[in-house]
């Protein structure tokens, strides 16, 4: 009862947050409520993102969510810098901050602890923090010709492009045994925007990967992505709507055409609605599935992050149509909380990881069409 309750208040403030936004819906080069947000997530990395403050019910998967709320900090603030040149020095300022707390040991412990081995310092695996990390690194340098994580980012390209071309499947494993095409697609991102920005050439690597890509790591039918692989490329578990647009958001990094083939692929076939809201299906229509920690809570079909990784990634193809219909979406579930200097989402306090909902929906809607 407690939860619903809740619930219920989410949604009331959601129609308030969208009805605000409606009334202010003037063109701005940044919208207030963008700067507002990064402020929102500056808050909670000034504080210092803890596993303590995730309620996933696992200590690898708290500790994932503190590192993925620095990553999409990273990303969020980057976008922010390339398009924000008055507030520029501060974004690339917070930028840094969320990069030195994904390189901290903090940040390199959930992905330690299962291969007993330092991200850093391993000889095989950690596909995840690798290419999460460096094309958090790729996009820093891009802004930063001399940036200071310029020879970090060298040895990062190097050490993905090796372990994509020891695997026959061209996916690497992120935990022991446990290979997921989209951490890889993150890899590959980080690669041609690290290349295009150095001059530097991994092409072998990426040939590699795009002939996986086409053949072994997307169904044949509908085109989605696996979200998980075997070693020889087979699938392990079945195409998701969540895995297929976080990569398709990825690899716009590098390529924005891969990036929007794959997006426009997913929301042929996921894109949905239950009465007046607009979302993507975790599962494509005739599949069933459940609710798990890539997925986030799915309601009547409609995924959560299914339908936010896609907001971002039809931002950065510049569906405008999809944008606008997602973007109602949001904001309705998203129940934000603008205090006229600094954004929350209020719904992931709801969903036990607020500090990682306001990191997300930030670097979404700092997208622009790349």
């Amino acid at each position: 009862m407690e939860g619903m309750r809740k619930l219920h208040l989410v949604i009331a403030a959601s129609l308030l947050a969208t009805l605000a936004y409606a009334a202010t819906g003037r063109e701005e080069a940044v919208p207030d409520h963008l700067l507002h947000q990064a402020n929102g997530v500056a808050e909670w990395l000034d504080g210092g993102v803890e596993k303590s403050q995730f309620s996933t019910g696992a200590d690898l998967f708290n500790r994932e969510w503190a590192y993925g709320t620095a990553q999409m900090a990273a990303l969020g603030f980057g976008q922010l810098a390339a398009q924000d040149e008055d507030n520029r020095a501060q974004h690339l300022a917070r930028m840094e901050t969320a990069i030195e707390a994904m390189l901290s040991p903090e940040g390199r412990a959930f992905h330690a602890g299962l291969w007993d081995s330092d991200p850093l310092d391993g000889d095989r695996g950690h596909a995840a923090w690798l290419g999460y990390t460096n094309l958090a690194l790729s996009l820093h340098r891009s802004l930063v010709p001399d940036s200071k994580y310029g020879a970090l980012n060298d040895r990062i390209s190097d050490t993905i492009a090796a372990r994509v071309l020891a695997e026959p499947s061209a996916v690497f494993e992120t935990y022991p045994d446990q290979r997921f095409p989209v951490d890889t697609s993150a890899g590959i991102a980080s690669l041609l925007l690290h290349d295009r920005v150095t001059g530097r050439d991994h092409g072998e690597a990426i040939t590699h990967w795009r002939e996986s890509f086409d053949h072994t790591q997307r169904a044949a039918d509908n085109r989605l992505l696996y979200q998980m692989t075997r070693a020889d490329g087979r699938p392990r578990v079945a195409e998701r709507g969540s895995g297929t647009f976080l990569a398709a958001w990825f690899l716009g990094f590098g390529d924005r055409e891969l990036g929007c083939e794959l997006y426009r692929t997913g929301r042929d076939t996921l894109a949905d609605s239950v009465g007046p809201v607009a979302g993507m299906r975790e599962y494509a229509p005739g599949t069933e599935g459940r609710a798990d920690i890539d997925s986030g809570p799915i309601v009547m079909g409609l995924g959560l992050s299914s339908t936010g990784f896609a907001l971002g990634a039809a931002r950065a193809c510049g569906d405008e149509p999809t944008v606008a219909s997602l973007t109602r979406t949001v904001e309705w579930f998203g129940a934000a909380s603008d205090d006229g200097e600094v954004l929350h989402w209020q719904a992931g306090e709801v969903f036990g990881g607020a500090p990682i909902a306001d990191a997300i929906m930030f670097a979404m809607m700092s997208t622009t069409t790349r």
